[in-house]
């Protein structure tokens, strides 16, 4: 049995692919850019990798769940464009259909506007959430979830999943070996009003149980090094083999201090020292540099490089393979244990979108 994590490149910002051994597709937010369709643009085209590498249903573009962490442009930037958010009879054929959407609790409670995408993936959701109870709800374009526990939505129990929660029947995953457990967000920072968007966002660990053997990863979000502590402290035993670093990162997830002279959070610390022997951190960002930029911070690099067997283990996505050439990195998971899948394969593409095609199923040995 084989899963595979893809991490893109898609500069400050989010995005990852979850392919479980029987080919389901689960995508955690997303930072898709359409100047990436011109050839003379060296944005990295997420969209045509999709069309390349996802199943379709009667040619129909599809990714079994997506996870929507929070509102921030760079964790849903593109979905407007790339993703059908409309009754499943309406799809546009170009686009892919999201079966099954996850959403923190705390973007169908905003009123405010958040940016273009936000508002289409609220308004979706919205849509999905008044065929509840109905026969419609259980069609594919129409399911939904709610991550984070709201008195506000407690009409709406049944599909919401809760930190410390795992979440039910996804696409039969757990046959695949895949559970998701919900880390965060707790009820106090999704129902407090001057909580911001970060306090609120929806973290997961995803662990994978493949002949007897355990991997855990990590997607926190853009999550905060207060609650990132509060994570640490309730889930004790929590250890992990890839680590997707929070908020691109950033030095506010390791610390509490000052970004040029502070220190790294003793607890944190404690925390990425427990999976030294056998983990990865995946920094999905730009360039990190020597310099004050915060995210991603150099200074919040080397605190996970000290916490590494050594500093390969530690990889962003603007610089795999080169920085010049960036690729999806693409971690393969077997009973074996975690590791990086060479971005040379060559194979053939599955489906037949390709202006300018990578040529490369990374899921096909």
């Amino acid at each position: 049995m084989t899963e595979y994590m893809t991490f893109f490149p898609v500069g400050n910002g989010d995005m990852t692919l979850l392919t479980t051994d029987s080919k389901k597709n689960l995508l955690f937010d997303c930072n898709m850019k359409k100047s990436a369709e011109e050839e003379s643009n060296s944005d990295f085209d997420c969209n045509e990798y999709l069309h390349d590498i996802l199943e379709q249903d009667e040619d129909i573009l599809f990714v079994d769940a997506m996870f929507l962490t929070h509102s921030d442009q760079d964790h849903c930037r593109g979905m407007v464009e790339y993703f059908n958010l409309c009754k499943p009879e309406d799809v546009d054929n170009e686009k892919i259909r999201i079966n099954e959407l996850f959403v923190p609790a705390r973007l169908l409670l905003e009123d405010e506007h958040r940016n273009d995408d936000a508002d289409a993936i609220r308004d979706e959701a919205n849509r999905r959430l008044d065929l509840f109870g109905t026969d419609e709800f259980d069609l594919n374009g129409n399911r939904l979830k709610i991550v984070g526990y709201s008195e506000e939505l407690k009409d709406y129990n049944d599909i919401i999943i809760a930190a410390g929660e795992n979440i039910p029947n996804i696409a039969d995953i757990s046959e695949d070996g895949v559970e998701i457990f919900v880390l965060r967000p707790v009820k106090r920072d999704t129902d407090d009003q001057n909580a911001g968007v970060n306090d609120c966002t929806a973290s997961f660990k995803l662990t994978f149980t493949i002949s007897g053997e355990k991997f855990v990863a990590i997607i926190g979000g853009d999550i905060t090094c207060e609650n990132w502590k509060e994570v640490i402290k309730y889930n004790s035993d929590l250890e992990f083999d890839i680590l997707l670093a929070p908020h691109h990162c950033s030095w506010h997830s390791v610390s509490t201090e000052d970004t040029k002279d502070g220190e790294a959070d003793e607890e944190v610390e404690d925390f990425l020292e427990k999976s030294k022997n056998r983990a990865y951190v995946i920094a999905s960002s730009k360039k990190i540099k020597r310099n004050d930029d915060n995210p991603p911070s150099y200074r919040a690099k080397n605190v996970y490089i000290k916490h590494l067997q050594d500093d390969e283990r530690f990889i962003c996505t603007a610089e795999y393979p080169d920085e010049d050439n960036p690729k999806p990195l693409v971690m393969k998971i077997t009973s074996q244990g975690v590791s990086i899948k060479p971005s040379s394969s060559s194979v053939t593409s599955k489906n037949n979108y390709t202006p300018k095609s990578y040529g490369d199923n990374v899921y096909v040995e």
